[in-house]
């Protein structure tokens, strides 16, 4: 009869399908949601698609003195220890480590005044000769630190410009708007003293769409390009809204793969 009166306890948590973190109340998850602001660009786990706060913290969900052990069995099998990707087998995995390396960062000493090292004048592309009637296309890339409470906000902090003959015509390290909270040094090679004496943003939007603009007024730009450069790249949209520009779609060209 005891037993009878006996009602079950709920012991459901609301889970954020993102971090995972569980919270009692709706409401709470909620709230949560609303000023987390998870990015897709945050490092994602390749078994439970588990996104973390940074590289760093997915490399100990990982592999850390308390790891997931599900994922940590799944990963030691077939994960790349460098770049934390998950693989299909083995075969797949050695393959992807035969080409997987993050190229060294760069002595600081090479970069004690990068607006005069790395950038080449400008006037020199305008002296090139297009009489294809094709226009030239320049490629970008950009290297994104991590801003805000929680380091997922995407700062860019390295911009790169080269042309079709794969020539660097621009490279610069950008000053953030705000303070840098995650320097992402695994994957960028960027440190605090990189961008002490950076560049500000407003100098380098002016000199990129320089470059692009080609010396063409803004409104043939608009309406046919004219003289314009092709802005080619990976993640396009991504990289123009963390550098704080728009170029017109139809000088926009995407790539499947990173470009620089």
């Amino acid at each position: 009869m005891f037993s009878r009166c006996l009602t079950p306890i709920s012991f459901d948590r609301h889970r954020c399908s993102a971090c995972y973190k569980q919270y009692k109340k709706k409401e709470h998850l909620i709230d949560h949601m609303k000023v987390s602001n998870h990015s897709i660009h945050q490092p994602k786990c390749g078994v439970c698609q588990k996104y973390c706060k940074s590289f760093e913290s997915l490399r100990e969900h990982l592999t850390g003195p308390l790891p997931r052990q599900s994922c940590l069995r799944i990963f030691t099998a077939r994960g790349c220890n460098l770049c934390l990707k998950i693989f299909d087998g083995p075969e797949s995995l050695y393959e992807h480590k035969e080409l997987c390396c993050f190229p060294p960062s760069v002595p600081l000493e090479h970069f004690t005044s990068p607006s005069r090292e790395f950038e080449m004048e400008i006037s020199s592309l305008s002296d090139v000769d297009n009489t294809s009637g094709v226009p030239e296309a320049v490629a970008i890339d950009c290297e994104m630190v991590g801003g805000g409470s929680d380091g997922s906000l995407d700062l860019c902090a390295r911009v790169c410009l080269i042309n079709e003959d794969e020539n660097v015509i621009f490279h610069t390290y950008v000053h953030p708007q705000i303070p840098v909270t995650n320097y992402r040094y695994e994957i960028t090679g960027i440190t605090e003293q990189h961008l002490r004496d950076a560049m500000p943003l407003k100098q380098v939007q002016e000199r990129v769409l320089e470059i692009l603009y080609n010396g063409e007024s803004i409104w043939r730009v608009r309406l046919e390009g004219g003289k314009a450069r092709l802005l080619v790249g990976h993640s396009l949209e991504h990289d123009l809204d963390c550098l704080r520009m728009s170029y017109p779609d139809h000088l926009l060209r995407y790539t499947l793969s990173k470009t620089l």
